[in-house]
């Protein structure tokens, strides 16, 4: 007897053209405020989504370590400035650091693929960053009924992300909190996200960060 209720397995999807030398990534761009200098207005541009960035996968990685030419190129330049990045951000963290100090090892490529996400290049220009500081030094007195000086103080603090306060929790979370009153409060926050977002994240690592014995370190 046939039983009327069998399960048919679902029929395999295919897709058309198919290359698995390929992936899709998503990512929004978004833009500032622009204030026309003669009449005080300000204009925006729309945010642009794209939902389907193609990006190598990594079969199409290991297509182009072999077929070599342009598109090795052109990879290895990617990884250069990976490289080069982080050994710029390395040095812009710490004043201290000259030619004959520098730590190489800070910028192997092992090393940078094991830091945690925050703590790598960022990917925010200084345009982006000096903008955000002005806007927090504008937004700010108003909102937390401290002076201009003290959130330009507080904004320095910011755009070296938190590096010369960040064994002071304290200070850490109340600076947190004050990040947090100005994404709500500023017209701009959202023009600022991808900041807000870094500076919240690399103060949480930071307040959760496990205390150090510096006699432990040392051995005494």
């Amino acid at each position: 007897m046939t039983d009327q209720n069998q399960n048919h397995s679902a029929p395999s999807t295919i897709v058309v053209n198919f290359d698995n030398k390929l992936d899709y990534i998503s990512a929004k761009f978004g833009f500032r405020s622009k204030k026309d200098a003669e009449t005080g207005v300000e204009t925006k541009r729309a945010t642009v989504e794209l939902d389907k960035l193609p990006v190598p996968s990594i079969e199409g990685i290991v297509a182009i370590l072999e077929t070599g030419g342009k598109s090795l190129d052109l990879l290895l330049e990617a990884v250069q400035d990976i490289i080069l990045n982080r050994a710029r951000d390395v040095i812009n963290d710490n004043e201290l650091i000259t030619s004959e100090n520098f730590d190489y090892v800070s910028c192997d490529w092992n090393t940078i693929a094991n830091l945690e996400k925050e703590d790598r290049r960022s990917g925010i220009s200084k345009e982006t960053w000096a903008d955000f500081a002005q806007d927090y030094i504008e937004v700010m007195p108003a909102v937390s009924g401290t002076s201009k000086e003290q959130c330009a103080n507080a904004a320095k603090i910011f755009l070296g992300k938190f590096n010369s306060i960040k064994s002071k929790k304290d200070v850490i979370a109340k600076l947190k909190l004050r990040m947090s009153m100005y994404a709500e409060h500023s017209p701009k926050a959202a023009e600022f996200a991808e900041v807000i977002d870094f500076l919240l994240k690399r103060a949480d690592k930071l307040i959760q960060a496990k205390e150090e014995s510096l006699e432990d370190n040392l051995g005494l």
